[in-house]
């Protein structure tokens, strides 16, 4: 990972790429109006690149058109880091957002796999990255759902209907740290003339439930389980 961390340098300006190593820590803020979730702290345990969200922000408008697609592919996310822990390469793009509901995780999926089609698009030309040696995932942080969405999927749970799938993702999240897979169109970026080597078949997703304003998370505890 240090070999990725030395060829995006070579390439990009160092203030869009920050270093980090066991022990040390930093910040992930949202990005967005005055959200109730204002920013996370990553204690770190391994070599860590983090990427600033300026790194895809700033080409958002620049040059990627509004696909109208599912995802739009200007989409961008609030944390991208490159993780070497454990002998593993891992590629983790993570979105905040205040309320767990179905406009945010529906949205927050969108970002991270649009800014997942982008962050490979800038990677896969160095030598040191091949998507296939790294694990890809992405987190949601946000506040727990909502007694009512929990009081309403137990409702129909049992009523014995069938939960749509974003209360299938609640349920899951409510009862388990592992990840749930995400949406499949959008791993493929809808319609984009995608190359399906650079796609992974599967992209799992985890959720952290935070406080408001800015806890301390730890992503390692997810890292283990993919």
């Amino acid at each position: 990972m240090m070999q990725i961390y030395n060829d995006l340098k070579s390439i990009y300006k160092d203030l869009y790429l920050s270093e980090y190593h066991n022990g040390d820590s930093f910040q992930i803020n949202e990005i967005c109006g005055n959200p109730d979730v204002e920013g996370v702290r990553i204690r770190v345990q391994s070599d860590l690149t983090n990427i600033s969200n300026e790194f895809l922000h700033k080409a958002t408008t620049a040059y990627y058109k509004d696909n109208q697609g599912k995802p739009e592919v200007q989409h961008d996310c609030d944390g991208i880091m490159l993780v070497h822990h454990n002998n593993n390469d891992y590629l983790v793009i993570m979105e905040l957002k205040s309320a767990y509901n179905k406009d945010n995780i529906e949205k927050a999926e969108k970002q991270i796999a649009a800014s997942l089609f982008r962050m490979i698009c800038r990677l896969k030309p160095l030598n040191s990255f091949n998507i296939h040696d790294c694990k890809v995932c992405g987190m949601i942080v946000s506040l727990p759902v909502t007694p009512e969405t929990k009081r309403d999927i137990k409702k129909k749970q049992n009523a014995k209907k069938q939960l749509k799938r974003f209360e299938e993702q609640a349920w899951h999240f409510m009862r388990s740290s592992l990840p749930y897979m995400l949406d499949d169109n959008h791993i493929r970026m809808s319609n984009l003339p995608v190359n399906p080597i650079y796609v992974k078949k599967h992209i799992p997703l985890f959720h952290i439930d935070v406080k408001k304003g800015i806890s301390e998370i730890d992503i390692y505890n997810r890292l283990i389980k993919l």
